[in-house]
């Protein structure tokens, strides 16, 4: 698992890469890291379901998994920065949208704490986010 290759995938948009990642990831996740990634990954592959109820529930377990770990590491900026990534795009009848304003101010706040990988990834992000602006 490489991160570089996640925010590729990620911004790929395309389902079989997506799915491929998913899969990936869920034969190695073991620590808050990777299931950090899975669960963002998971929320993003949920568009990919062929029924409503399949999507929302892929979406809902993507979801909980990541706000499991943002629950124990609400200070690590790379958490925070793949949920503003999935809260920006998820669709609003999913009411996930409550962290978008608090997570860009501290990813901000906080841009110089992340490896430099991530930070390229944030700053291409921020090139097309509606709300973090750096």
């Amino acid at each position: 698992f490489s991160k570089g290759e996640f925010f590729k995938t990620i911004d790929s948009k395309d389902k079989s890469t997506i799915v491929g990642l998913e899969k990936k990831l869920h034969n190695s996740t073991q620590n808050d890291d990777q299931k950090a990634y899975l669960g963002t990954v998971m929320m993003k592959a949920a568009e990919f379901e062929s029924t409503a109820g399949d999507k929302l529930n892929k979406f809902k377990a993507g979801k909980a998994m990541l706000e499991e770990v943002i629950g124990r590491h609400s200070t690590n900026v790379e958490y925070r920065f793949l949920r503003l990534m999935i809260q920006e795009h998820a669709p609003k009848i999913l009411k996930y949208n409550t962290h978008i304003k608090e997570d860009a101010d501290f990813i901000k706040a906080h841009l110089d704490k992340v490896s430099s990988e991530v930070k390229t990834a944030i700053k291409n992000y921020a090139a097309v986010s509606p709300s973090l602006n750096l």
